[in-house]
């Protein structure tokens, strides 16, 4: 009896500890981070970027799985937050592939290959083919290479895709080599 009584006693400081959390809406995020706080993506902005993309052009070949987190726990606070895994392929020999961390309990969003929740509507390499779409700032980690991976979402020969702009590593003395070459590529929504 005493079991259930501490059971239940948890359970209501737990709930009342989640409903005393400080919720921002993740497009008003300021880079701060606060205890006991909530980043929720309240307009929905990542879900257009949830799903399976594949560039093929015969000798290169991506494929993105993104998955949009709900109230992800980093660290004292939470976030929504896309996370993602990914395969590369060269004349169709596997170069990579860590999609299976999609099936892996890995409870820190940020030790998935693929993650951001960041979006930014100041120049970005888009300019040059459009204005009229926000973007979405993510990471992607290859041979412990971080780098910058630049999402949007359009139509492209009338079929929803991503286009991406693959950055080098973040930091130039990264001592890795990464292993998709940088550059802008059309994904198809599969």
């Amino acid at each position: 009896m005493k079991a259930i009584y501490k059971i239940l006693v948890i359970l209501v400081l737990q709930s009342t500890c989640i409903q005393a959390q400080t919720i921002v809406d993740l497009s008003n995020r300021n880079g701060e981070h606060n205890s006991n706080t909530y980043y929720k993506d309240t307009t929905n902005r990542l879900n257009p970027f949830d799903g399976t993309w594949v560039y093929d052009d015969g000798v290169t070949y991506i494929k993105l799985i993104l998955t949009k987190k709900i109230q992800a726990p980093v660290g004292d606070y939470f976030e929504d937050i896309l996370i993602g895994e990914f395969q590369y392929k060269i004349d169709g020999n596997e170069v990579i592939n860590t999609l299976n961390n999609l099936n892996t309990n890995i409870i820190d969003p940020y030790n998935h290959k693929i993650h951001g929740n960041y979006f930014w509507n100041n120049h970005t390499p888009f300019d040059d083919f459009t204005t009229d779409n926000f973007r979405l700032k993510t990471s992607i980690i290859e041979n412990g290479c971080i780098s910058h991976v630049d999402i949007r979402t359009l139509i492209h020969n009338g079929q929803q895709a991503i286009q991406i702009f693959k950055r080098k590593p973040l930091d130039l003395y990264q001592n890795c080599q990464p292993v998709i070459p940088g550059g802008f590529y059309y994904l198809i929504k599969q």
